[in-house]
């Protein structure tokens, strides 16, 4: 039981995380559907119409775009799955279409199709499929006569046929499930609003240290009620309404109040019941995370700090925010936005937001509130918060490790290249799939610069704000060049980047060096070939050379180089040991004889 819920959580990350893809394409989108509508007088009426259709374009085809980036999220990004989810999408609308009548549905025009709308989730699970299939096989064999369809072909043609199951089988599912989601839109969006934000924003934030909450947005954004534009066509959505014209579909504005206000004031109260001597430190790690989530609405920075140390204090907070968006809906002020809710789109939807000059009356006072739980609670129960512990390495104080070697250290962190199956990353997190969590150094990873960090089964998060997508694209490119030295322990890492206290092995020098050398720069192409070399990754040696023809790749694995790596055409890596420095030394000495 313990293994599938696991795994379970696992594959709900993964969707979660692939959910990113299509919603960042939204603030684009929602800046331009939300400016063309406001119809500015300064642009003309045709600049206007250009920037409203611009963006209605991308929601009008929300659906397609999430089983785009549902496949690419859940297959390593490869381009197939996406190609597979655009044809499977079309085939199951179509089928969808021709079932209708069987049922006696009325269809609805989709990309020119008849068909049930099953709106997003009809992309999420289509895209899913994609991705199943991509995974199953993208290396599948056929007989010589159909070759051509072997391999990553044939997952196009076997999501066109799935599809057509999918369309069948969804036509039977998908009235009832329909119906659960018009009955609570219509309770949520029309009978008791209020207790449904109320709801919204408590289960949003609690679902947050999980990376869950996008599943749990999904069908507030997206699905919630109804509205009809000018044109005839009916969205659905608290954003797709809002920016369709119906302003009063923003019911979420309460996001303003906490993220503009609340947490910049916790950060206060954590700063001021900090140890005094810790609070140089805490103060600069609270103000960027105050300000992060004060301008983009972007809270993880802010939030990890406390939640794992004070969970008692992250419950408070998250009943907060439920009181935020109670009040800010009881007020009738109603807010849209295009990504989250921070001054930014504060300020590029003032001119269609209801009663946006609100926020900056009840902000204040919810800013007075956060602060005084934040300060009673943490000096009434004594709770662990920034600064107040023995150690505060453990906030974000990150090794001082240089950028070409922050991906190493990550890895390594997470147990070495051997234990990691999987790397992604969404917003604001690193989302790591390791075989054997005891081997992972969660304090290694804080001293990196991790905010915190999230166990689940074999399933990592480390929180290291908006710059993880980066983080993960570095690890990548880092892995697949990587040695022996992505397998370093503690013990092997030089002091400046090993998390222990000074307790590392004492190295033994080569005594045959000079030989090796002069042996490896005669196979660089002689010493007159090599320009400058230095030790790279405490294993490896950078050598640029002149002529990289001149090299003899298979003369130098065989006189003890371990891998020979090119990177450019005048750059090489040599993959040389725990020796490297010493090499390095010698030949930089011996070039300049």
């Amino acid at each position: 039981m313990k293994k599938f819920l696991n795994n379970a959580f696992a594959f709900l990350q993964k969707i979660g995380k692939s959910l990113m893809l299509p919603v960042a394409i939204l603030p684009a989108a929602g800046i331009l559907l939300g400016v063309g509508s406001a119809n500015f007088a300064i642009f003309p009426d045709i600049i206007n119409e250009l920037m409203k259709n611009a963006g209605g374009a991308v929601f009008a085809n929300l659906a397609l775009l999430f089983a785009v980036g549902v496949a690419l999220g859940l297959s390593k990004n490869d381009g197939v799955s996406g190609l597979s989810a655009v044809v499977g999408y079309v085939v199951m609308i179509a089928t969808l279409g021709v079932m209708a009548k069987v049922h006696g549905v009325e269809p609805k025009q989709i990309m020119g199709i008849d068909s049930i709308d099953t709106g997003v989730f009809g992309g999420i699970i289509v895209g899913a499929l994609a991705a199943w299939l991509f995974n199953k096989y993208y290396r599948i064999s056929m007989p010589s006569y159909l070759g051509f369809f072997a391999g990553k072909r044939f997952v196009p043609i076997a999501t066109s046929f799935a599809a057509i199951i999918l369309g069948v089988v969804l036509s039977y599912i998908w009235p009832p499930v329909q119906g659960a989601i018009d009955a609570f839109s219509h309770f949520a969006a029309e009978e008791n609003t209020a207790l449904a934000v109320t709801i919204y924003g408590f289960v949003e934030r609690m679902l947050l240290p999980f990376g869950l909450h996008h599943i749990w947005n999904v069908p507030f954004f997206f699905e919630l009620g109804s509205y009809t534009t000018a044109d005839g066509e009916v969205v659905h959505g608290v954003i797709n309404r809002f920016f369709a014209g119906d302003y009063q579909a923003g019911i979420l504005a309460g996001g303003f109040i906490f993220k503009m206000f609340g947490l910049p004031a916790a950060a206060l109260a954590i700063y001021h019941t900090a140890k005094p001597e810790n609070r140089a430190k805490i103060g600069s790690i609270m103000a960027s995370g105050a300000l992060t989530s004060f301008l983009t609405g972007i809270t993880e920075p802010l939030e990890f700090a406390f939640m794992f140390v004070a969970p008692l204090l992250y419950f408070f907070h998250a009943i907060l925010v439920s009181l935020a968006f109670l009040s800010v809906y009881l007020l009738d002020v109603r807010m849209g936005y295009s990504f989250s809710h921070g001054l930014i789109d504060y300020l590029l939807f003032y001119a269609i937001d209801i009663k946006p000059w609100m926020i900056l009356i009840i902000g204040p006072i919810f800013a007075a509130i956060y602060y005084f739980v934040f300060r009673y609670a943490i000096l009434l129960f004594n709770l662990k918060t920034p600064g107040r512990e023995e150690d505060i390495a453990d906030v974000g104080e990150a090794i001082n490790a240089s950028a070409d070697a922050m991906a190493q250290q990550l890895v390594l962190a997470f147990g070495g290249k051997s234990n990691i199956k999987n790397i992604d990353a969404c917003i604001t997190r690193l989302r790591i799939e390791v075989k054997d969590i005891k081997k992972a150094n969660q304090e290694k990873l804080k001293a990196l610069g991790a905010a915190g960090v999230v166990v689940v089964g074999d399933n990592m998060q480390a929180i290291f704000g908006t710059r993880s997508e980066n983080l993960m694209t570095d690890m990548q490119e880092y892995m697949r060049h990587a040695g022996n030295e992505a397998e370093l322990t503690e013990q092997d890492q030089p002091s400046e980047f090993s998390y222990l206290k000074k307790a590392g092995k004492s190295k033994l020098l080569d005594p045959n060096a000079p030989q090796k050398v002069a042996q490896w720069l005669t196979e660089l192409g002689s010493i007159d070939n090599v320009s400058e070399v230095e030790v790279c990754a405490q294993t490896r040696l950078r050598v640029k050379v002149k002529d990289a023809n001149m090299i003899n790749k298979k003369a130098l694995e065989t006189l003890g180089v371990e891998a020979v790596l090119p990177i450019d055409d005048h750059l090489i890596h040599l993959l040389t040991g725990l020796n490297a420095d010493q090499y390095a030394t010698e030949m930089s000495a011996q070039i300049t004889k």
